[in-house]
């Protein structure tokens, strides 16, 4: 590989942990990772201090100096991508902030699924083993050419969304970020009807308003359907088993969950029908709009689960329609989970080199 053009900063700033990179740029979509770190997002602080610490400590000796940043949040940013806020943590900072503990000016704001919009075909380039086929058939989208509309989603501490189209001007994937975590979930049957129900009472902040997708289709979603459950049909549960599920840490409960679904049939019960929903917000990302490049499973969640991804219920569901024409255009719709965490720092670092992607 070439020398390194270039050395970018590149954070990721979650709802549940912050990862901070340094990325060489060796031209065109070649980018390796040289430096990573990741800390748990509730023990930060103050985010452009700890972004100062990092870029002193470990690119001090970089050759060229790290001289453009960009940073993603799970949240909201400006307009003018002058600040932005973490929405499940409560707290934010301003560009202005960032450069001046920094001293970096080339710097870019993104929303969190933007970054990963970006880093989905910097990520193929780079690292295509990271991305796992869950679908029968399909492939990767090409790396030149007239590039196929895709859909990406993931389910983290919440559910981030957007869609990938081409941009004909610099031949790469634009993303157009989404909100689809706050859609109005639908349920389709009485099991899910009733858990939706409990969830909606116990869990929204007004049991008048619409219950959304990311109360179910998330890391702390998967909770509330084991809670619900347990509630609702505690003839399911092993009491020691439930009892070490909320004894938890907050953070562990989805894991712990999951590490029962062969022992604990609420587990089991609660597993299967969190995959059938997220497949179904998945199916309906693929259907508006077309998605003929794929829909793609990021997030915390689908990776770190990624047997059960692969056991069947997750395609079966995603497939499943009454139109016979649009069962078989999803049939054909390629679904991969992308199991490299580091997507989004990708995006970063192919933000800060091609800055005009963001005008």
């Amino acid at each position: 590989m070439q020398p390194a053009q270039e050395h970018i900063l590149a954070a990721d700033v979650g709802g549940t942990h912050i990862g901070l990179a340094i990325f060489a740029h060796h031209g065109g979509s070649n980018f390796s990772l040289v430096r990573h770190k990741t800390h748990l997002s509730r023990s930060v602080s103050g985010f452009p201090a700890l972004l100062k610490d990092f870029l002193v400590k470990e690119g001090r000796r970089l050759v060229p100096r790290v001289r453009k940043a960009c940073v993603a949040v799970a949240g909201p940013v400006g307009p003018d991508r002058s600040e932005a806020t973490v929405t499940n943590l409560g707290w934010g900072f301003t560009a202005a902030e960032i450069t001046e503990s920094t001293g970096i000016k080339d710097l870019t704001l993104l929303n969190d699924f933007e970054a990963i919009g970006f880093g989905l075909e910097i990520l193929i380039a780079n690292k295509p083993e990271a991305f796992v086929r869950l679908s029968r058939t399909g492939r990767l989208p090409r790396r030149k050419g007239r590039k196929p509309t895709v859909a990406v989603i993931g389910a983290g501490t919440g559910l981030g969304t957007c869609i990938l189209i081409h941009d004909s001007k610099s031949g790469l994937y634009r993303p157009v970020p989404g909100e689809g975590g706050h859609a109005d979930f639908v349920a389709i049957d009485e099991d899910e009807f009733r858990i939706a129900q409990w969830i909606r009472k116990h869990q929204n902040r007004s049991s008048r308003q619409p219950l959304e997708c990311e109360k179910i289709v998330s890391g702390p979603g998967l909770v509330n359907v084991y809670r619900a459950l347990s509630e609702l049909e505690p003839h399911l549960g092993n009491p020691a088993h439930i009892k070490r599920v909320f004894k938890a840490d907050p953070y562990d409960r989805p894991a712990v969950i999951v590490r029962n679904v062969t022992k604990d049939p609420l587990a089991r019960r609660a597993l299967d029908t969190w995959l059938r929903c997220y497949a179904r917000v998945a199916k309906n990302s693929a259907i508006f709009p077309l998605s003929p490049g794929g829909v793609f499973l990021a997030g915390g969640v689908a990776a770190k689960i990624l047997p059960e991804m692969k056991s069947g219920v997750f395609m079966e569901e995603f497939i499943r329609c009454d139109v016979p024409n649009m069962q078989l255009m999803l049939k054909r719709t390629p679904v991969f989970v992308v199991t490299d965490y580091s997507i989004g720092l990708h995006g970063c670092a192919n933000v800060a080199v091609n800055g005009e992607l963001v005008a």
